[in-house]
């Protein structure tokens, strides 16, 4: 894990301790299209803090998924994993619904397996080139909806944008539904 995304974590957390009112965790799931690999199931956890009403800043971990193809007539497996920090800004509606836009950053974590070996490539150059700039920005709209004080429910779409896959730019579009535990 990366010195920001380790910052980033130690404040989330540091903040949360200090004012638990707005610190909030959760869990989702949902399905991503890898742009010419097709759908596969997602999950992932996630933590923030809501700044004010409009504004939250959350870092969260995600499997985005598990490809199987053939390259060059070799079979291959990639599963794709992130970790993220973003803000979110959007209007409450009322008490309960809000709408938001996300935009943030991501460090992709890749196992891939093809060619008869396994390989793990982290960070932002590969060592070969089944995977390279595996640093991207990437951003999202989404709705949440507050069932109860303390329990929410939100919809997502995320775009994760040009990661380089065998040389060729990967969109990655995700559909995330998760679940939300708010401290105050």
């Amino acid at each position: 894990m990366s010195m920001i995304f380790r910052a980033a974590l130690i404040g989330i957390l540091s903040l949360a301790t200090a004012h638990a009112a707005g610190f909030y965790v959760g869990a989702n799931v949902g399905a991503s299209d890898a742009q010419g690999l097709g759908n596969a199931a997602s999950a992932g956890i996630y933590a923030g803090y809501a700044i004010d009403s409009w504004l939250t800043v959350e870092a969260g971990y995600n499997r985005l998924g598990r490809w199987l193809g053939h390259d060059q007539g070799q079979p291959y497996t990639t599963i794709v994993n992130n970790v993220d920090v973003s803000l979110t800004a959007g209007p409450r509606f009322d008490r309960r619904f809000r709408a938001y836009g996300r935009i943030g950053f991501v460090d992709w974590s890749t196992i891939g397996t093809g060619g008869g070996g396994e390989h793990r490539i982290t960070g932002s150059s590969a060592q070969n080139d089944m995977l390279e700039e595996l640093h991207q920005g990437f951003y999202g709209l989404g709705v949440s909806y507050r069932l109860r004080r303390r329990i929410g429910l939100r919809l997502e779409y995320r775009v994760y944008r040009a990661m380089a896959v065998n040389g060729h730019d990967l969109d990655i579009r995700s559909i995330l539904f998760g679940a939300t535990y708010h401290f105050g």
